[in-house]
C-alpha cells in the first residue's frame, strides 16, 4: 500500500493498459486492471473519518433487501448520532450500505484522485474530452444488492476491497426502452427500470475484485450483488459533448412523448439543434418553476448498534 498518495497519483492508475482499450472505451464493455485500492484512502480509520465527514445531503444510508427482492422493499435510514466506525461495523455485520457521493466537492483528497482517474483516460483514449466529473462511494454489507437501473451520465465503478457480481445488460429494448430512458431522463422516475429475470441469460457478468475497473457503454442497466464479504467501491462519472447532446435529445423526446408525438432518437440536423434548444428551455425555465422531482424515499430507521438487528424504526 501507498503510505503517501503522492506516490501513486505520480504513476500510471492504470497497471495493464492495452493500446485497443483505447477505442473499445465507451463503446464495448471493458474489464481493467488499476491502483486504486493501494491508496491509503480507504483504511477503515480513514474511512470512519470521511462518513463523519460527509455532509448530509451527500450521503445515503440504506437497507436493501435480500438478493432477489424488489426495491420497494429496501429502506432508507440515518447514521445521525452514530460514529463512522459504528457504520462501518453495522456494514460488516448487518445488511446496509452507505453511499457518498460528490465526493470530489467537499473532500481535497478525493479531488485531486478524481482530477488523476480523469486526467489518465484522457491521456490514453484519443479524443476523449470530458467534463461534469463525479465520483462517489459504495460501502456495502456481505450479501447486499444494488438493483436493476440504468445511469444518465459515462460510468465507471472501481473495486476497492471485497467481491462482487456485476450484471450488464444491452442497452436497447428489451432490456431498456425509449419510454423508460426518458423517464429516468426527466426525473419522472428514479434510475430503476423493468427487470425480467430471464434478462440474466443475456447479460454479461463480471466478477468485480480489488484493483480491477468496469466500464460499459452508455446508459447500460446494470446490477449488482455483493459476495458474502463488505464491499468498497467508487464510482466515478462523466460527460463529453455526445453524451450531452444524447441527453438532450432524449429529454426533449421525452417532453414530445407526453405531448403525443413518437419522436426519434436519432436526430441530425435542424432537428436534432431544435431538441438540444427545447430541452435548455424547459430544463432553465419551466422545471425549475414547476417540475416536482421525486422525492427520496423517507428515513424509516436509525442505526443502534445495541439492537439484535443493529437498528430501530424511528
Amino acid at each position: 500500500m501507498y503510505q503517501d498518495p503522492e506516490l501513486l497519483l505520480r504513476e500510471d492508475i492504470f497497471t495493464e493498459w492495452k493500446e485497443e482499450y483505447g477505442a473499445l472505451f465507451s463503446k464495448h464493455t471493458l474489464l481493467l486492471q488499476h491502483r486504486l485500492h493501494e491508496l491509503p484512502h480507504f483504511r477503515r480509520e480513514n474511512l470512519a473519518s470521511l462518513i463523519e465527514k460527509a455532509p448530509e445531503a451527500v450521503g445515503d444510508l440504506v437497507q436493501p433487501g435480500p438478493v432477489g427482492t424488489k426495491k420497494y422493499q429496501w429502506r432508507r435510514g440515518t447514521v445521525e448520532g452514530v460514529s463512522g466506525e459504528e457504520v462501518l461495523t453495522a456494514i460488516d455485520k448487518g445488511r446496509f450500505w452507505i453511499s457518498l457521493q460528490a465526493l470530489e466537492t467537499w473532500d481535497e483528497n478525493y479531488a485531486r484522485l478524481s482530477a488523476k482517474i480523469f486526467k489518465d483516460i484522457s491521456d490514453k483514449v484519443p479524443g476523449f474530452e470530458s467534463f461534469k466529473h463525479k465520483t462517489g462511494m459504495l460501502i456495502s454489507s456481505p450479501g447486499a444488492q444494488v438493483y436493476y437501473h440504468c445511469d444518465i451520465p459515462g460510468q465507471s465503478l472501481w473495486q476497492i476491497q471485497g467481491k462482487k457480481s456485476v450484471y450488464i445488460y444491452p442497452n436497447s429494448e428489451p432490456f431498456l426502452n425509449d419510454p423508460q430512458l426518458e423517464s429516468v431522463f426527466l426525473g419522472i422516475t428514479e434510475e430503476e427500470i423493468e427487470y425480467q429475470n430471464w434478462f440474466d441469460d443475456y447479460a454479461q457478468k463480471i466478477v468485480l475484485e480489488p484493483g480491477q475497473m468496469a466500464h460499459w457503454p452508455l446508459n447500460g442497466p446494470h446490477r449488482v450483488e455483493n459476495h458474502d464479504v463488505v464491499n468498497i467501491s467508487l464510482t466515478t462519472e462523466h460527460f463529453t459533448k455526445e453524451i450531452r447532446d444524447f441527453y438532450a435529445i432524449i429529454y426533449a423526446n421525452g417532453l414530445l412523448r407526453r405531448m403525443g408525438i413518437s419522436p426519434s432518437r436519432h436526430s441530425i440536423g435542424a432537428t436534432k439543434y431544435a431538441k438540444l434548444a427545447m430541452a435548455a428551455g424547459h430544463k432553465l425555465v419551466y422545471r425549475k418553476m414547476f417540475a416536482k422531482k421525486s422525492p427520496k424515499a423517507a428515513q424509516s430507521f436509525k442505526l443502534n448498534l445495541s439492537k439484535p438487528d443493529l437498528f430501530e424504526d424511528l
